[in-house]
């Protein structure tokens, strides 16, 4: 098994957390649960032509994609096929970060999945192309970053509001009320919401409510047990009822199964069948 990962430079690197690269020979389960964060991931599967991966919409079937796709920002979870031998490219984008390379608001891709071509048409089995060719994995992180700076259809520019909002939220996502940060803002609530959702996909409270969900899943990921009222206290839930139909709300199980599963890492939950 093989993971790197690489920083763009600027300025791609406002838009980008980082790229990705993962080469997997024997995979060790066959399903894994992906639980929201409220970011976009654009994958491109360089070992295969398709990508298979389970929403909640299909009644548990698979889905099957092109050789690249686009994960839109999700607040529920879903399942990805990892029952064969893989090689994917990844780029893990900042929340809002693709928003420039859209010609549409990104709200759109709300718990959805599209295939890139959908999106971009010929440019990217182009790009896909160009990424088979590059032999090594830092070829392959320069093409990519080349590519997607040359693929922008808006000016490579946050919107202030945008940006001053995110950056509260992800501070401290349940110490900033959405009021507080509507008051500092200047804008009509109704406007605010517009347009974060424009870029990032989701509602403020909604990205919001992840974020805290997030929080939780960080605070219990090395942890050997859990009070789990103590956690959602921490968190900004005002209650455990609360935190528990939240927690259920975004990743299909109660708290307690999740901090039991074997393979839980984070965002990720392996499916053994």
């Amino acid at each position: 098994m093989l993971l790197r990962t690489y920083i763009p430079q600027a300025p791609l690197s406002v838009f980008v957390d980082f790229f990705w690269y993962f080469e997997c020979y024997s995979p060790p389960h066959s399903r894994e649960l992906t639980l929201p964060d409220g970011s976009i991931e654009l994958v491109f599967n360089l070992s295969e032509d398709r990508i298979k991966w389970i929403d909640q919409d299909y009644n548990g079937l698979f889905q099957k994609y092109g050789s690249s796709v686009i994960s839109g920002p999700h607040s529920r979870s879903f399942i990805i096929d990892t029952s064969v031998e893989s090689t994917i490219l990844g780029v893990h984008f900042k929340p809002g970060g693709i928003y420039p390379f859209l010609k549409m608001p990104v709200y759109e891709l709300h718990n959805i999945h599209v295939s890139l071509d959908t999106l971009w048409g010929a440019r990217a089995h182009d790009l896909h192309e160009v990424l088979l060719l590059s032999k090594t994995v830092d070829d392959k992180f320069r093409k990519l970053e080349e590519s997607l700076i040359k693929l922008a259809s808006r000016p490579l520019i946050r919107h202030p509001v945008v940006s001053f909002a995110l950056n509260e939220f992800l501070g401290l996502p349940h110490k900033s009320p959405l009021s507080d940060v509507i008051g500092q803002i200047g804008l009509s609530q109704r406007r605010f919401i517009q347009i974060f959702k424009e870029e990032v996909g989701l509602t403020p409270k909604l990205f919001c409510r992840l974020r805290r969900f997030q929080e939780v899943l960080s605070r219990i990921e090395h942890a050997k047990s859990v009070n789990w009222l103590d956690v959602a206290i921490a968190c900004g839930y005002y209650d455990q009822m609360h935190f528990i139909k939240d927690f259920q709300a975004f990743s299909s199980l109660n708290p307690t199964d999740y901090f039991s599963r074997q393979g839980r890492h984070h965002n990720h939950v392996a499916i053994h069948n």
